[in-house]
C-alpha cells in the first residue's frame, strides 16, 4: 500500500513539473521589463529577449506551451493565442537585435487591443470568439508596447497607466490625465 502511494506520488510530480505555462516559459528564459496596467487593473508583462530574433523567441515559447493559435511567421512581430492570455513577439525598434516579449491577460486583450492590429496578423476572429469579445467597439488602439523618445509606454497620448521604468528603474512612472493620481 505505501510502495503504490510512493509510485503515484513521484508519478504526480514528474507530470505536474512536465506542464508548464507560456507566462512560465517567458519568465524563466526572458528578463522583465515592465509591467503594463490599464484602468481595470488588468496587466501585460513585458520581457526582453536579448539577441533574439522574433521567429526565434516564438519558437521558444511554442515549445513549451502549444497555443491555441499562432500568427503566420514574420521578422517583425507575431502572436501566440492562448485560452487566458496572448503573447506579442516583437522587434524592439530601440534595439532592433531585441525582441520584446508583451504577455498579457485575456481581460487585457479585450479591454485594450486594436482589432485592426489582429486583423493584420489574422487572428482577430479567433481572439474574439476565444475571448467573447462580440461586436465590441472598434475604438480601442492599442498596439503593443510601444516606443517614443526612448521611453517605453502604453499608447503616448492616451489615458490610463503608464508604468514605465517600475520594474527596472529606467524611466518615469505616472499616469494620464484623470487617472487620479
Amino acid at each position: 500500500m505505501k510502495r503504490k502511494a510512493i509510485i503515484s506520488f513521484i508519478i504526480t510530480v514528474v507530470l505536474l513539473t512536465g506542464c508548464t505555462s507560456s507566462n512560465d516559459v517567458v519568465s524563466r528564459n526572458y528578463e522583465l521589463e515592465n509591467v503594463m496596467e490599464d484602468n481595470a487593473n488588468n496587466e501585460s508583462y513585458i520581457y526582453r529577449a536579448e539577441a533574439a530574433a522574433v521567429p526565434e523567441v516564438a519558437e521558444t515559447i511554442q515549445q513549451d506551451s502549444e497555443p491555441v493559435e499562432t500568427s503566420a511567421e514574420d521578422d517583425e512581430r507575431m502572436f501566440l493565442v492562448y485560452e487566458d492570455r496572448t503573447i506579442q513577439v516583437m522587434e524592439d525598434p530601440e534595439q532592433p537585435q531585441d525582441s520584446l516579449v508583451e504577455v498579457s491577460e485575456k481581460e487585457f486583450v479585450k479591454n485594450n487591443y486594436s482589432p485592426s492590429l489582429l486583423e493584420t496578423y489574422a487572428i482577430y476572429r479567433i481572439i474574439r470568439g476565444l475571448y467573447n469579445m462580440g461586436n465590441q467597439d472598434r475604438d480601442r488602439e492599442y498596439q503593443g508596447y510601444v516606443t517614443t523618445g526612448g521611453n517605453y509606454h502604453r499608447n503616448p497620448g492616451e489615458t490610463g497607466s503608464n508604468r514605465s521604468g517600475s520594474v527596472n528603474s529606467k524611466g518615469t512612472r505616472g499616469g494620464g490625465p484623470g487617472s487620479g493620481k
